[in-house]
């Protein structure tokens, strides 16, 4: 279980830089139901069009990136104004949006799809990519109850102080050997993050983190969405075009999220996935030769 965090007394600038990592219970509270009905909804959509990620025991999960670049319900949870100006705070910087992903382990739903993740360094697939520096940072949203049974996210706290580290294959998966992780762990225990549905999680992209594949029979779902201080965009020319900042991430009203869950409660709102600006998003790293070492891309059915 996570340790309690008198989160109205401690610096979150201190707490980042400290452990690489924080947790905001409750960030979002109505509006996440926003993204469990879509889950619900699309499900058959959402497995039919994933990516794929193998583990290195071979279970392989769902994921479906390339959100928060269209017009539709992630890139309403990316803008609001709250999240923008805590990681703006937290960087030190305006941000712009790098990237967001939908992961994915489906328990029952599709028992298939349970795989879970070796430790990694996301900078370590973002610097292959051409990001420059280090002044980059995910945030997790939990958007259904987390916890070790179903495979919750887990960190190193305090292993993001060493940069990146080596990356390689490991069996089918990928990530950081063993060898390396277990120093780590002699120091830092690993921390497995248990969240409810609306808790947040935000880490540096040094920050070891993993999870374990999903053994109960519930969902765990968490929208990863992935922020870089303009003052970090890439110089024209290098790595995936995507991740040139055409101008900082403009925050929206934080009233605009909990509206559409009540229009959703009543009938009037359907959330919604802008596949068209998925598809686009995608056919470019595919033209563009975009590989991380991560997924296996693939083309969109149309």
């Amino acid at each position: 279980m996570t340790p309690p965090v008198d989160e109205d007394r401690e610096d979150p600038r201190h707490q980042f830089r400290r452990d690489g990592y924080l947790v905001r219970r409750g960030f979002f509270a109505e509006e996440i139901e926003l993204l469990s009905a879509l889950i619900d909804r699309d499900r058959s959509l959402l497995l039919e069009r994933e990516d794929i990620t193998v583990d290195s025991r071979g279970a392989a999960a769902s994921n479906l990136g390339y959100l928060g670049k269209g017009d539709d319900v992630v890139t309403a949870f990316a803008a609001t104004a709250r999240l923008v100006k805590l990681v703006s705070e937290l960087l030190g910087d305006q941000v712009y949006l790098l990237k967001g992903r939908l992961n994915i382990k489906w328990g029952n739903d599709a028992p298939d799809r349970r795989g879970g993740w070796d430790p990694h360094q996301d900078r370590a697939a973002w610097a292959k990519e051409g990001l420059p520096g280090d002044a980059a940072l995910t945030a997790a949203i939990a958007i259904d109850d987390s916890g070790v049974e179903n495979g919750t996210l887990e960190v190193i706290p305090g292993s993001h102080a060493g940069g990146i580290l080596e990356h390689t294959s490991i069996d089918s998966g990928y990530g950081i050997r063993d060898e390396i992780v277990r120093p780590l762990l002699e120091r830092s225990p690993r921390l497995p993050l248990d969240m409810a549905a609306g808790d947040m999680a935000i880490f540096s992209g040094d920050l070891i983190h993993f999870s374990k594949p999903n053994l109960g029979s519930r969902r765990r779902a968490l929208l990863f969405l992935t922020y870089n201080a303009v003052g970090n965009s890439p110089p024209e020319g290098v790595g995936p075009s995507r991740y040139q900042c055409t101008g900082p991430l403009l925050g929206r009203d934080d009233r605009t999220l909990a509206e559409c869950a009540r229009e959703f409660r009543s009938g009037h709102y359907t959330p919604e996935l802008d596949w068209g600006a998925i598809q686009r998003e995608r056919e470019i790293d595919i033209a563009e030769d975009i590989n991380s070492g991560w997924t296996d891309l693939t083309s969109t059915p149309g």
